[in-house]
Parts: C-alpha cells; structure tokens; sequence
C-alpha cells in the first residue's frame, strides 16, 4: 500500500503529468530555425574578426549557404567582403556602442540582388560587456522591386519607355542649374518634335499600328541625340529633347538636321511603306527663360510657328515673335468683351450712283477704337475674330446695328429716303452660324423689309463651302436681302459664280481699278465684265475710287455705282444720317 501510495503522489513515475512537462519544454533552436526571419549571431574575436557563431535556414538560403558550412567561421568566408562591409560595419558599431540599430543592405548573388532589412541587438554578459551580436534579416526584395517598378512607370511612358514629361522636366531643371553655375560659357536646349500627319496614320492603319509607330518613332529619334541628352515622350505624338550641355547653337542644329534626315527614310508599317516628317521647335537658355516651364513653354511656341509655316522645319525661339502672339492673345481677349460690351462702331461708306451722283446706299465696316490702343485697324482684328471665332457674334452684331441704323432712318424720313446698307458676313459665320436665321430675327426684331439690307461675301467664303452657303443664300434672298459677291476680279473662277450662286451685285475689287488705263487689258475686262451683268441683270459696284479719271473711264463703261474716298471715307452714323437727309458732300 505503501508502494501503491508512492506511485500516486510520484511525479517523476505519473505518466500523464510527464507527458504534460514535456510539453512545457520550448526547442528555442528548432524555432529559430523555422523563423521566416533570417538570424544570425555574431562575435568579435581579440584580432577585430567578425565571426559567425550561428546562421538559420532562412538566413541561409538569402545567403545561399550550404547546410554542411561550418561554424563558426569569418564572416568574409560566407560572403564577398565587398558585399558584407555595411553589416561588418554596423556589427562593429554594436559592440563598441552596445546599443540597437536598424539599417537596410543588399547583397549581390551572381546577378541577383538581394535588398535585406536587419535589426541588430546587443548580448551583454553580467559586466555589462557585449559578447554577442544578435541580427535579425528580413528580405525585402519583392518590395523594393515593385517600389521600383512603380517609381518606373511613374517617370516613364508606359509605350515607348522614354523618360516623360514629369523626368524630363527634372532632367532639365538640373541641366539649367548646372548651366548657371558655369555662367555663360554652356547652354541648355530643349527641343520639341511634333509628328505631321500622325492622326493620319491613326486613321488609315488604326491606333494599334500608330502605337507601334511611336514606338519605332522613339527608336528612331533616340539614334539621332548624344548619350549626355535625354529624349522624352510629353503627350500622344509630342516629343522632347534635351541637350543639356551646347557651346555653340549648330551643335543644336545639327541635332535638329539629323531629326529631318532620319524622318526621309520610310517606315515599314505592317508592310507598308510610311512616310512622314516631324516640326521642330527649339528654345535654348541663350534665347529664351532660364526657369524649366517657360523653356518648354517657348520650345512648344516655336513648334507650333513651325507647323503654321509649312511642317516639315524647325524654327528657333525668338522673343520678338512670342511678344506679338502675346499681344494677339490679349487683343483676343479685348475683342471678344468689346464684342459682350458692344464697345465696337459701324461705320458707313457710301455708294454712290456714277450716273447721278446721288446716293445708292452704304458699305457698313466695323470699326474698334481701343481704350488704350486707339483705333485698331480691321486688317489686325478681322483675321484674328475670323481665327478664334469671334466673328460669329461680331457679324451677329453688325446685321443687327445695320438694321437699327435703318429702322431710325425709315422712322425718321420713311422708305422714299432710306437706303440699303450692306454688311460683311465672313465664310466662317457661314460655316459656324446659321446666318439665314440670324439675318430673319434681325428684320423681325427691327421690323425694317429686307430689300434695305444687302449682305456681302468673298468668292473665298463660298469656295470653302459651296453647298451650304448657296442653301443660305437661298434662303436670305427669299427675305427680300439682296446678295453681293465681293472682291470680284482677285479670284480664279468668279465668272462661274455668276450663275451657280444667287448673286444680285458684283463689287469690283479696288486692286483691278487702281490698273484701269484706257484701252488697257483691265479696261477691256471691266468693259466685258459691265456687259455680262447687264446682260444677267446684276448691278456692278467699283470699289476703292480715289482717282476722277477713273470715275470718268467707269461712267464711260456704263458701270452704275461706285464708292472710294474720293466721295468719303467711312463715316459715323450720325454723319451718315446727314447725307441720307440730302447732304451731299461730294456734290459740293
């Protein structure tokens, strides 16, 4: 019984609480040795060797270790000494601080690279010494990699690979620094290349081949720059380069000369043979700004010269011409709020009966007087309206004021005094607006007929969209407007007009009257020209009469009317009122 009790209070012979010991005991090396951290334990011998007292599996395989290295052994003998000297380093520091640190490393294994972060802790024995060094080594390869990828793609274009305009322009910020520091002795260039006709390609080959082409593209202008310069792709068929150290401006040039030679060669897209060129604009820190943004800025102006003159060239950043398309931009914005603000004037010209001398009607001409600028002339501001589409509510504005100036003359002197006055409409109101209607609110809002109102066009207007302007046409004339073909004489193929286009008047061009001699060709044309619309029942008005030898050989001719500064030059409404009152000045 004795025994028997024994055995129950024994721990050492219970089975069940031994098994439970057991399983209290930690394997703290078959741990270690499963840890996804790699572990390594260092000393430091009395000749300042680093030796390695242990080395886990994870550690192991990052240094690619085999099972059967001994340990310890030098650190140099796991790894090049090349590759360890930042961890030799760091170990070293450790035992002479003994306090912990964090670092980041790499090592190189063939041509593998191995980014690692380690954490070091200091063993110290009961003096306080530090015996041992414990290192911790995480691998952060995958992440650097694809921290590195990201950063990639966010500096590169994904398509062709080159540098964008983010690197670029931080390429470039650094070459203008360098050049300050050199004073002027070296510049800095940037050249931007536009494709000519990409959208073509686009078009005709799809996007997948255009794609391809920018790459080839890419390729291409990489050949034709020096290893010191940078090429970028800034948008969809835009591309730059930098030179970012020049002497002279030909070296430059020559860059640029290159670029055109290599863009003679043909593409072979998919099989086909494509040909193209590229514009070039060119702003250097010895033309342009020094700041990055304003380099660009004028290479991208200068580009765009060169696709207005031509394509196919390079054109040079000059100061000069940036200041007038400046100015063209700000008297951009002065037109359009003088067009809200109706700070603009109808002028009127007469036109006068050659026969009687009475007066026929009036040209209406848009006339700006600047605040500051003055009188702007309409040979500035006219193609400008006509470019940025101003001119839509600038030839809504003139029909209007043409009406009201008609409607005070017929609530003034009634319908046997008031006369016609004629109004511009541009090719591109015709192409923008639909001037039928506007022409028939402007009647119905100033309740004037429409025989007192006449608009002009060029031959030009109506080559650029026959068929839409004829059906306008059309329809103005059934309003009771007559039309008149202006500037008849400097085209190629007016006498065709004649009779395809509703025309009712055929202005004389003032150039083809300043020629007139009698008996020379442009008398014996006028004298055709008089016939042939007699003939079609159209009324022929000469146009720029300044000379009464002129006005003489018109009169001979049989031509009806007439305007020029010899009767007046354009004068302000109430001065025209004056004369369709029945002062005459050119009677007297």
């Amino acid at each position: 019984m004795a025994d028997t009790q024994r055995k129950k209070v024994s721990p050492i012979d219970d089975t069940a609480n031994g098994a439970a010991r057991t399983a209290r005991i930690v394997n703290t090396s078959a741990v270690v040795e499963r840890l996804p951290v790699g572990v390594l334990v260092c000393n430091v011998t009395s000749a300042n060797v680093i030796e390695a007292l242990f080395v886990n599996h994870f550690a192991r395989e990052v240094f690619s270790l085999q099972e059967t290295t001994p340990l310890p052994c030098p650190l140099d003998t796991i790894w090049n000494s090349a590759d360890n000297h930042v961890l030799s380093g760091q170990i070293l520091e450790v035992f002479r601080t003994a306090r912990d640190t964090t670092f980041e490393w790499s090592i190189r294994a063939g041509v593998i690279e191995r980014f690692l972060s380690s954490h070091l802790m200091p063993l110290l024995d009961h003096e306080g010494n530090v015996f041992q060094v414990i290192c911790t080594i995480e691998d952060q390869t995958a992440e650097k990699l694809a921290e590195r990828n990201l950063l990639h793609h966010a500096f590169h274009d994904a398509l062709t690979g080159q540098p964008n305009r983010v690197l670029f322009r931080n390429k470039l910020e650094e070459a203008v620094s360098d050049c300050q520091r050199e004073g002027h002795q070296t510049g800095c260039a940037v050249l931007i290349i536009n494709i000519d006709r990409f959208q073509q390609i686009n078009e005709s080959f799809g996007h997948s081949a255009g794609d391809r082409f920018l790459i080839s593209m890419a390729s291409t202008l990489r050949r034709c720059i020096r290893s010191s310069d940078t090429l970028a792709r800034l948008s969809g068929d835009e591309f730059a380069i930098l030179v970012s150290r020049f002497k002279d401006v030909e070296e430059v040039e020559m860059i640029s000369r290159r670029v055109h030679a290599a863009m003679q060669q043909p593409y072979d897209l998919d099989g086909n043979e494509v040909f193209t060129s590229v514009s070039i604009g060119v702003a250097t820190t010895l033309s342009s700004s020094t700041h990055p943004e304003d380099l660009i800025r004028d290479a991208d102006f200068a580009m765009h010269r060169a696709k207005g003159a031509g394509k196919a060239r390079t054109e040079i950043y000059h100061r000069d011409s940036h200041q007038r398309a400046r100015s063209q931009f700000h008297l951009e914005t002065e037109l359009r709020r003088a067009v809200e603000r109706s700070e603009l004037e109808l002028y009127y010209q007469p036109i006068i009966d050659l026969k009687t001398s009475e007066l026929h009607g009036f040209e209406g001409l848009t006339r700006w007087f600047h605040k500051e600028r003055g009188f702007v002339s309409p040979v500035e501001f006219i193609p400008l309206a006509e470019e940025t589409g101003v001119i839509v509510n600038l030839g809504r504005w003139a029909i209007k004021a043409a009406c009201l100036q008609i409607k005070s003359w017929l609530d003034e002197m009634g319908p046997e005094k008031a006369v016609p006055i004629n109004v511009n409409v541009s090719g591109i109101q015709f192409a923008r607006d639909n001037v039928a209607s506007v022409v028939e609110k402007a009647l119905e809002e100033s309740g004037i007929d429409g025989r007192f109102l006449r608009i002009e066009l060029t031959e030009s207007a109506i080559m650029a969209n026959p068929m839409r302007i004829s059906e306008s046409l059309q329809r103005i004339r059934k309003l009771g407007v007559k039309v008149a073909l202006d500037d008849f004489g400097t085209g190629y193929s007016s006498l065709n007009y004649l009779h395809q286009f509703p025309i009712d008047v055929i202005k004389i061009d003032r150039s083809f009257i300043n020629q007139l001699e009698r008996g020379n060709a442009p008398y014996k044309i006028l004298h055709m020209i008089g016939m042939l619309a007699a003939s079609l029942g159209h009324e022929v008005v000469a146009e720029g009469l300044e000379d009464i030898d002129h006005i003489e050989m018109l009169r001979t001719l049989e031509f009806g009317f007439g305007q020029g500064f010899y009767f007046s030059k354009p004068i302000k409404g109430t001065e025209a009122t004056q004369i369709v009152r029945g002062d005459l000045p050119w009677s007297k």
